[in-house]
């Protein structure tokens, strides 16, 4: 099992990699080359802007936890520049994931040309007020490509878990279950390409490898045609290892310059991916230390602090 495991990582891996080739292969030069030069000379960030986002839906795992599968909640991002090619980010997050509460936060530091690229450096915290008294932190290198209808993007670098053992209940068969806490420190990645068929439509496809587990990722966002606001639906999916898979959908609300989503993603605000950390640490809880209930005593015999008693 742990063979195939491996060779399914391995693959999920190899599916992500090609599926950034493929992307990067069926690029237009001629369209990059124009959208590059529309935009050069603009800042790192054109002015202060933030997000709102509301998302539900359902996330499971390999593991035993009592209570619905419902994942859901709320983030915002405030971003501002810092100078002409500087800028910087703050990002928060309130949400429910199987009946626990989850609270995080995380800050961007980069320099970015709206033409061609991002570089920058993350960082996050998540809390989950669950059994184990979870704890997720991640610091690490982002980066963005853009060519032209296509967007390279991702951070990578080191997170760290601390949790404790805990006695989560009973199973079905009156067994008793505890989380089997896999604490520590490990690499991290967090990778996408997206194309933009159209100015406010983006499709996405990528990698995670959070909580020492690979997992594919899909995703999409749509404009919505609200006038006056900023308004996107968007939809996401993952599917990994150990039974890992999860699925929800929510609407974004965009606060600043009005502009289409591409040129939103460029010029205004990275990320939000915060979302990512909450499914994380649910994969890290796995089923162990499951024990049968004793047998019934035989026919006759009184239990007591000694014992068996026969009558």
């Amino acid at each position: 099992m742990r063979t195939w495991g491996r060779r399914r990582g391995a693959l999920l891996s190899g599916v992500a990699l090609g599926v950034v080739a493929a992307f990067l292969m069926t690029a237009d030069a001629a369209r990059a080359a124009d959208m590059a030069e529309s935009v050069a000379g603009l800042p790192a960030v054109d002015g202060f802007n933030g997000k709102l986002e509301g998302f539900g839906g359902w996330g499971d795992s390999k593991g035993f936890r009592s209570g619905s599968n419902f994942v859901g909640g709320g983030l915002g991002s405030l971003s501002a520049p810092l100078g002409h090619s500087f800028g910087f980010q703050l990002d928060g997050m309130a949400a429910a994931r199987q009946g626990d509460f989850v609270g995080g936060a995380a800050g961007h530091l980069f320099t970015r040309d709206p033409s061609s690229h991002l570089i920058g450096l993350y960082g996050s915290g998540v809390g989950f007020d669950d059994p184990s008294k979870t704890r997720s932190y991640k610091i690490g290198a982002e980066a963005e490509a853009y060519l032209g209808r296509f967007t390279l993007s991702g951070v990578a670098g080191y997170e760290h878990v601390d949790a404790k053992k805990a006695f989560l209940g009973l199973d079905g068969a009156g067994a008793r279950v505890f989380s089997d806490p896999k604490d520590g420190g490990s690499f991290f990645d967090q990778i996408d390409v997206s194309f933009y068929p159209a100015d406010n439509l983006k499709l996405s496809a990528g990698h995670r490898y959070v909580g020492r587990k690979h997992a594919a990722a899909l995703g999409l966002e749509a404009l919505l045609p609200v006038g006056g606001v900023g308004v996107s639906a968007f939809a996401e999916g993952r599917i990994g290892e150990e039974d890992y898979k999860a699925a929800w959908a929510g609407v974004k609300i965009y606060f600043g310059e009005s502009k289409s989503l591409i040129r939103r993603h460029r010029e205004s605000d990275p990320p939000n991916r915060l979302k990512d950390d909450l499914f994380a640490a649910s994969s890290r809880r796995d089923r162990v230390g499951a024990v049968p209930p004793p047998p019934p005593p035989p026919p006759g015999c009184e239990v007591t602090n000694c014992g068996c008693v026969f009558q």
